[in-house]
């Protein structure tokens, strides 16, 4: 018998932990620890028993990288001393004596005897960390190795690989507890950055069992998924969840299971919390939808969430008048109800006044319903029923009040799009689109796009011909026009049609008091077209775009007659005494000798087999013969010579900035040019006289005084009256003379003339003009202007900024009867298309 005192029998056993037999034993591990037994003296012989529940041959991949868990049982019959947990490879040949073993995670040794009594049992939990060998391999050994207080030692072993998917059970904490008739929300993770993730398993036993595969389709790298698993009533004790996930490579990954508590199911008399938030905008369009997000929380389970929707007409006096209400049901415990404004009954032609009472519930299984009116705050107010099967609260819901506003916005074709113009005729609305190269055509009436029409690069003006039979386009991306018939059943660009403008320089000419040049400078401009405008005559006029290399745009006339382009300077002041501008030359130049003189070469007329003849002499004397020149009969295709010399032009005053606006006349005799981005503004006015083009007016008489820009432009049906937008709205004769002015809030976007006013000021047809703008609150709207008193009658809030232009069109074929006409306009979220009512119109 031996005498060893307990102490140092105790560090005896807990030695023989750090022996390792070479002998290999049943699992071919040559380094696996044998069962030790003591011998003789009647003392303990009978080893421990071990048992690895985990892992186990479900858990036979960990990744790399991961932690080892480790859960084995133990037991002895006297009393336990100390485990070592180790997990390692065996790399080579135990036959040719070649093996090694490799510790693939660093071991642990469990001391049992410091608990202060005999341990004889118990279950032992740890983690491995794995060591900074990151080959994937397969066969590693987890060897248990137990040893009692006698120094018997037993030990277990399993196999397991390294490599593979990961998979993490990340909620519910372990030990949580949950009721019966309640639901546990499990949360699954799983990844594998090289094979990805083919499916999920997610197993429950104990107290209850359920068993769940949830499949990845396509696969992905990473999975983060949470089931919600419903506990049975009688339910209660231990759940165990385990969760595994299988890779593309067919491998298999398994979560350390999570043990949480089942209690028996209480008596449940708690409404569940709900919490809501709105997006409801202050000014809605009869076809938008407001927003409510609901989710609410319950200690057994939400069974079905709503939201209830009262509305009232806010009356003139202040009343309130009950409109249709809106219910949103879900059998969920979170979502998002969407309700539209259709309901209440409004027509297209109304503009009123709504408040919206919001009320957010919810139901649980025992049917007890909380309710919530405060936005974005858990609440459980007793519920009401309220009309047409809905729940509301004992208080008033949450209140969103809005202005339900006229007008239709159409959404871009597609998000991002620039739309730079508009124009409409009878039959639809031609919008450029900018960003994508075409023409959108939508049909007045409808808020569907049907073609799209493609034409040159980055199209921004546009222009119905002369003949409305004909669409021009100006591709502001290079120099040129394209041209779309309108009376084809299928539109397309005219590819023959396309006009490629010819570009145009002028020259500057710097002379003394007799005459003589001292300096010819060639002064070039930006040719890209902007905006553009047919006369009666067949001219195009149109602004330029200026670049960075050529940052002044001009206003140009390219005639189809003469086939060229004219930059038109005629709201250049003739008051530089010593300066003079040479337009429409071949070319031109200084000659210099014992006296300097300029040279001029007039431009090469369409038809003519020569060019045009050149002139030598004091400046005075190049422009007599120019002007001479221009005098002689048209040649045979009735094309006149047009080079000139504009005596005492400043050529400083000649470059326009960014935006230049286009207007023309319903009857095309007419042009307007507005300065956008230049204070103090210049409004050129062309009207057609015989077979010219001819400036009329003062440029500088409009809006001098106001120290404006121009932001809008339009003309009326015979051009005898224009209004120009700047922070007022300005009206003005063909000759520029100022007929009326108001402030209208701040401007936004385009103008319009009503398409029958003519006559200013003898006919009394029609007298309405359209101006956009913002109020001092920041809301949109269009006003309806008499064109005799020149004051607003009548304000149409819109939803959303008018940001472009705006065009006049007929009424569409399903408009009520009480529609006049309809405008379209450029907004900040697409194209919004308004209806005028004859009402509107008095």
């Amino acid at each position: 018998m031996s005498l060893l005192r307990p102490r140092a029998a105790r560090r005896a056993a807990l030695a023989t932990l750090a022996l390792l037999l070479a002998a290999c034993d049943a699992t071919g591990n040559p380094f696996q620890p044998k069962g030790k037994k003591t011998t003789g003296g009647g003392e303990d012989v009978t080893p421990p028993t071990v048992d690895i529940v985990l892992p186990n041959a479900e858990t036979s991949s960990i990744a790399v990288g991961d932690s080892l868990f480790i859960r084995a049982n133990v037991a002895d019959g006297t009393a336990l001393a100390g485990l070592q947990l180790e997990a390692y490879a065996v790399r080579g040949n135990p036959d040719l004596g070649t093996a090694v073993k490799v510790s693939r995670f660093a071991s642990k040794v469990v001391n049992l005897t410091t608990a202060g009594r005999a341990v004889r049992d118990t279950t032992i939990d740890r983690y491995l960390i794995a060591t900074s060998d990151t080959a994937q391999e397969t066969g590693i050994y987890v060897v248990v190795t137990a040893v009692d207080t006698a120094g018997n030692s037993r030990a277990d072993t399993v196999r397991v690989n390294i490599g593979g998917p990961r998979v993490q059970v990340a909620a519910p904490a372990q030990g949580a507890e949950f009721r019966g008739g309640t639901q546990v929300p499990i949360q699954v993770v799983a990844e594998d950055p090289h094979e990805m993730i083919n499916s999920v398993r997610v197993r429950g036993s104990g107290a209850f069992t359920f068993d769940i595969t949830v499949p990845v389709s396509p696969a992905r790298t990473r999975l983060d998924t949470t089931l919600v698993v419903p506990v049975p009533n009688g339910a209660t004790g231990t759940l165990r969840i385990d969760a595994s996930t299988v890779s593309g490579a067919n491998q298999t990954g398994v979560a350390i299971p999570v043990e949480v508590a089942i209690l028996p199911a209480a008596a449940d008399n708690l409404a569940p919390r709900v919490t809501f938030s709105t997006s409801v905008p202050a000014r809605m369009e009869l076809d938008d939808t407001l927003t409510v997000t609901v989710s609410a929380v319950d200690e057994t389970r939400v069974d079905s969430i709503g939201v209830t929707v009262l509305a009232f007409l806010r009356t003139a006096g202040g009343g309130r008048t009950a409109l249709p209400s809106r219910v949103g049901l879900g059998n969920v415990s979170s979502g998002v109800f969407r309700f539209g404004l259709d309901h209440l009954g409004l027509s297209v032609l109304d503009t009123a006044a709504v408040e919206l009472e919001i009320t957010a519930w919810a139901d649980d299984p025992a049917g007890n319903c909380g309710a919530a009116t405060t936005p974005n705050n858990p609440q459980a107010l007793p519920c009401q029923a309220g009309p047409s099967g809905s729940r509301v609260a004992a208080t008033a819901g949450r209140l969103a009040p809005v202005l339900v506003v006229r007008g239709t916005t159409i959404p871009r074709r597609n998000d991002g799009d620039v739309i730079a113009d508009l124009v409409a005729d009878s039959t639809n609305v031609y919008l450029s689109n900018r960003t994508r190269g075409w023409v959108d055509v939508l049909p007045i009436g409808t808020r569907a796009y049907t073609q799209a029409v493609a034409v040159g690069s980055q199209p921004w003006g546009l222009a119905l011909g002369r003949t409305r039979d004909t669409l021009f386009v100006a591709n502001s991306g290079g120099t040129n026009i394209s041209a779309i018939p309108l009376r084809t059943g299928v539109l397309a660009e005219d590819q023959g049609a396309r006009i490629l403008t010819p570009n145009e320089v002028l020259y500057d000419i710097e002379f003394d008091d007799k005459g003589i040049p001292s300096k010819v400078t060639e002064v070039d401009y930006s040719d890209r077209p902007q905006f553009i405008a047919q006369t009666s005559l067949g001219q195009l006029v149109y602004s330029t775009r200026p670049t960075g290399a050529a940052p002044n745009g001009t206003v140009r006339i390219y005639d189809p007659r003469k086939r060229n382009v004219e930059i038109f300077i005629g709201y250049v002041a003739r008051t530089a005494p010593t300066k003079a501008i040479v337009v429409n030359a071949a070319d031109a130049g200084l000659v210099v000798g014992d006296t300097a003189s300029l040279a001029v070469c007039a431009r090469k007329r369409f038809g003519d087999a020569s060019d045009g003849p050149c002139f030598v002499g004091r400046v005075t004397e190049v422009k007599n013969s120019l002007d001479s020149l221009r005098a002689l009969p048209p040649n045979a295709n009735g094309v006149r010579y047009d080079t000139r010399l504009d005596m005492f032009a400043n050529i400083a005053e000649v470059g326009l900035a960014d935006t230049t606006f286009i207007a023309v006349s319903g009857d095309r005799t007419t042009v307007a040019v507005g300065e956008g981005a230049r204070s103090r503004a210049r409004i050129p006015v062309f009207t057609v006289q015989g077979d010219e083009l001819v400036l009329t007016g003062n440029v500088r008489d409009l809006i001098n005084n106001a120290d404006e820009r121009v932001i809008g432009l339009g003309l009326n049906y015979d051009g005898s009256l224009g209004v120009a937008r700047g922070t007022g709205v300005y009206y003005f004769t063909r000759d520029l003379r100022l007929q009326g002015s108001e402030p209208s809030g701040s401007p936004s976007g385009g103008v319009a003339m009503h398409p029958e006013n003519r006559n200013y000021p003898s006919s009394n047809v029609a007298r309405r003009s359209f101006i956009t703008g913002i109020d001092a609150a920041g809301n949109s709207y269009i006003d309806i202007f008499d064109n005799f008193n020149f004051r607003a009658v009548r304000r149409i809030p819109l939803r959303d900024p008018v940001v472009g232009a705006m065009a006049v069109a007929p009424r569409g074929p399903t408009d009520p009867a009480a529609v006049a006409l309809r405008l379209y306009a450029i907004t900040t979220h697409g194209i919004v298309a308004v209806e005028i009512t004859n009402a509107d119109l008095q």
